[in-house]
């Protein structure tokens, strides 16, 4: 069985995740995209910001400054879960794989900062977060579990609603990024845009996300009916967060974009993110029964 100290680990792991994607959108709000000039110091002469960069230094520092603490978290959760890595190597490879997404993004950031947030590379370094939001929703839901996989799985066709609806949410992040790199909030006012028609990608956009609200509406309806309840909590939580999604943004869009419901939507995306990630796993029962455990020791 995994203790409380794992299951807040990853908690903690899932909610740094979704923060790196807040605080890099706060950068790229607050025109902050440059406020540190080089990589991998902020400056060629200083590698931390300094009180002469002003606001701007600080908050792109303090975006740097929380992927190390990211970095950090996921060395002490792997330290927590090295006794235990044969009992539950799902567990310990999922923390690895999280863990090694820091350096990856770290070397994306700094070419984002040598082609002075280039927006396709802007794209590229925003779309490995995404997935790291994913895979720690993942890794929190196997802390509920033993590990052990069950031979069934939810009726049809609620597994490929779940499929469906994981990759409808990809679908979105990638329209997502692209509307964002064709929109106001560059991140510097040097930097440039991806020339893509602005309100005919935020179209684009909006379609697969009416999609994804109705495979959710159809799958919470199949759900109840065939009275599968592992799975009916996941969907209404992700329905809910669907419609604050489409609220936020479409008033933004009908605001101009400003900072504060752009910030909010990049919230809610992670929050959809692992919503969805929950719906798909869900249909996809695993015993939670200790005694079903081959390895009954407990994961510390």
């Amino acid at each position: 069985m995994v203790t409380k100290k794992i299951r807040i680990a990853a908690w903690a792991m899932l909610i740094a995740q979704a923060g790196i994607i807040l605080t890099g959108g706060i950068v790229r709000l607050t025109g902050s995209g440059l406020g540190c000039s080089d990589w991998p110091k902020c400056t060629p002469d200083s590698l931390v910001a300094t009180s002469e960069m002003g606001i701007h230094g600080a908050i792109e520092f303090g975006n740097r400054l929380l992927a190390v603490a990211l970095a950090i978290l996921g060395v002490g959760i792997a330290l927590l879960l090295w006794k235990g890595r044969k009992q539950r190597p799902d567990l310990f490879w999922l923390n690895i794989g999280l863990l090694a997404i820091v350096p990856v993004q770290a070397v994306v950031g700094g070419i984002t900062v040598w082609t002075k947030l280039n927006p396709w590379v802007v794209a590229g370094h925003f779309v490995p977060s995404a997935v790291a939001v994913g895979v720690a929703a993942y890794f929190v839901r196997r802390t509920y579990d033993t590990g052990v996989r069950l031979n069934i799985k939810a009726p049809a066709p609620l597994p490929t609603l779940g499929w469906i609806i994981l990759g409808l949410t990809a679908i979105i992040v990638i329209f997502g990024v692209l509307t964002t790199g064709a929109g106001p909030h560059s991140g510097s006012t040097i930097s440039t845009r991806n020339n893509l028609d602005n309100i005919w990608i935020t179209r684009l956009h909006a379609a697969p996300v009416w999609l994804l609200v109705i495979a959710t509406i159809s799958a919470l309806v199949i759900a109840r009916k065939k009275a599968q309840t592992a799975m009916v909590a996941p969907l209404i939580v992700l329905l809910i967060v669907e419609i604050a999604q489409g609220i936020i943004g479409y008033v933004q869009y009908a605001l101009g974009v400003p900072e504060l419901l752009v910030a909010l939507h990049m919230v809610g995306l992670s929050a959809t993110i692992a919503a969805s990630v929950a719906v798909l796993d869900s249909a996809y029962p695993r015993s939670t029964d200790v005694s079903t455990d081959r390895s009954v020791p407990v994961v510390s």
